[in-house]
């Protein structure tokens, strides 16, 4: 494919297009690159024999998506894992801010992949371990079905025999569900809107005294109310497997839960703003 169509498609947020101008740049270095869109996301996985270097490679990512200017892409999650290793040893994600200079010439946005911008990639990979985070992209997972359930203080990753539970600068714990021997649910309450899940796992000593403790529980997740019915799923699916009757694990309703949480989000918004307006409305009848 000519250059100039192929930059054409990655200008419109095609994943292919922007994985093979990428690819020309980082393959030679050692790392190949693997891209998807989803939501208005673009996630990036970077593999090569040894842990690409976040730092550098994060920072080319983005100088190279603002040059390009594709209106679909507002966020980037980038992913950074070793040939072999199932899931990342590092990610990072960033908002795609577009500049109006991003609208120029087909050829000069391309310069921004060439080898003159990559040369600030000296050092590509690194030999020791940043952060470790075990959180694979949904998309990226080579056909390892994977979720991610994000929370307030953290995330969990679920797979069909553990949990994976990210919590920012705290890194990252990994749990058999063998392992756990019970489960905590405790509901979004009125006052805070907030709630809790939390694991009690074999020697495990696991905070007490509701939500304000569980900050600081390596074994719990704290959600929002709109987050709770995903879960809810977790929890019904750890159950099942605590119960040798395991659920189906691709029939399990994240995906349906995460648009059904949009929606309320959304909703939850356009009343705020509604209720606003119809203040700002009788204050000025007032007057």
């Amino acid at each position: 494919m000519k250059q100039p169509n192929l930059l054409e498609l990655a200008k419109q947020g095609d994943a292919q297009a922007i994985a093979s101008l990428m690819n020309r740049q980082l393959q030679p270095k050692g790392i190949t690159v693997k891209v998807a869109l989803k939501d208005s996301c673009l996630q990036i996985m970077l593999e090569s024999a040894q842990i690409p270097n976040q730092e550098a490679l994060v920072e080319f990512i983005r100088k190279a998506l603002t040059g390009l200017g594709a209106a679909s892409i507002e966020r980037v999650k980038v992913y950074g894992r070793q040939t072999g290793e199932e899931f990342p040893a590092w990610n990072q994600e960033f908002e795609l801010v577009v500049h109006a200079s991003s609208t120029q010439s087909s050829i000069n946005t391309y310069s921004i992949f060439s080898s003159d911008q990559n040369q600030q990639l000296e050092s590509p990979v690194v030999t020791h371990r940043n952060f470790p985070s075990k959180i694979a992209p949904e998309n990226l997972r080579d056909n390892n079905i994977y979720y991610e359930i994000e929370g307030i203080n953290g995330q969990i990753g679920l797979t069909h025999n553990r949990i994976i539970i990210a919590q920012g600068l705290k890194g990252d714990k990994e749990i058999p569900i063998s392992r756990i021997t019970a489960m905590k649910f405790k509901r979004a309450d009125a006052l805070t809107q907030q709630g809790y899940l939390q694991f009690s796992i074999q020697g495990g000593i696991e905070s007490k005294g509701g939500v304000f403790a569980a900050v600081r529980d390596e074994n719990t997740v704290i959600f929002h109310e709109f987050e709770q019915l995903e879960f809810e799923e977790v929890k019904r699916y750890v159950n099942s497997v605590i119960d040798a009757d395991p659920i189906n694990f691709d029939k399990l309703r994240f995906l349906e839960l995460k648009k059904l949480k949009e929606l309320r989000i959304k909703e939850g918004a356009e009343k705020l703003r509604a209720s606003r307006e119809a203040v700002l409305t009788k204050k000025k009848k007032s007057h």
